[in-house]
């Protein structure tokens, strides 16, 4: 994997149902070989909540709030919980199954390619390190999550400060190519957040007492507002030095882009977004 061309794309303020689409897209662009690995930078218009692929939300989300928000749904292809795309630089890394030196084992695969993503957050002077569940509490928080938030607790290899989690991630193998995409929040409006959740009000209060001492923006983090763009160079050249990369832009064909329209529909559709 060192020392290759990767494709950059970045697709600033699209919809939830295009940005899930261009994921889908190029991952069965990169497994069929069309495609180079692809790095990409992407934000949301409108806000979003993202739900995992095989999250309840039916169950989970609460839709009259979601509706009076102006918030809007879209399913994800990878696994995990619900996550506001809101004040976020949102990444994407998608590489063919079969590269060279990538681990099979996901967790291993996770940990290889978050490096990237590490190496970002510490380029722009923030001390994020890999968090590992080593208590039976935190392994049993993941077993079984306190909430449907995905920040309310760090996974295997997700990033954290001082014990607090700055990066939420998902990981998924789809036909061929493995696809690993994931939120860095620049600010965090915890109000709205758990406004769009089904929780009695009592439970509330308390997921979100939870919910401060488990998380972390970047713009607190460093004590000062950051742009998308430098967040996107930042964590360029940190998968540029993890990897020894060079890039070269992403320019979609005709037909790719239909291809992107198509999964656009499915990403818009109620039936993918609800279904469970």
């Amino acid at each position: 994997m060192n020392g290759t061309t990767w494709h950059l794309l970045t697709t600033k303020d699209h919809t939830p149902a295009e940005n899930m689409a261009i994921d889908e897209a190029v991952a069965t662009f990169v497994a069929r070989g069309e495609l180079k690995p692809t790095l990409r930078f992407y934000s949301w218009a409108p806000h979003a909540i993202s739900v995992g692929r095989f999250q309840r939300a039916t169950r989970d989300l609460d839709r009259a709030r979601l509706k009076t928000n102006d918030i809007p749904v879209v399913r994800r292809l990878t696994g995990g919980r619900a996550v506001l795309h809101a004040d976020e630089l949102t990444y994407s890394v998608i590489l063919p199954e079969t590269m060279p030196s990538l681990p099979t084992n996901v967790i291993e695969s996770y940990r290889l390619l978050t490096e990237g993503v590490r190496r970002g957050y510490q380029s722009l002077g923030v001390p994020a390190e890999f968090s590992v569940p080593l208590t039976d509490a935190d392994r049993e928080a993941l077993r079984k999550p306190k909430s449907a938030v995905c920040f309310d607790a760090a996974s295997y290899y997700e990033l954290a400060v001082d014990g607090r989690k700055i990066a939420g991630s998902a990981q998924v193998r789809h036909q061929g190519a493995v696809l690993q995409h994931g939120s860095i929040p620049l600010s965090i409006d915890d109000d709205v957040l758990f406004d769009c959740f089904s929780m009695e009000a009592d439970e509330k209060a308390r997921a979100k007492e939870r919910f401060s001492g488990k998380a972390v923006a970047l713009n607190e983090t460093l004590g000062r507002t950051i742009a998308f763009d430098e967040v996107a160079a930042a964590f360029t050249d940190g998968f540029r030095d993890a990897f020894e990369l060079t890039f070269e832009p992403l320019v979609f064909t005709d037909a790719q882009q239909e291809t992107i329209r198509q999964l656009v529909l499915k990403y818009e559709n109620d039936d993918w977004s609800w279904k469970r």
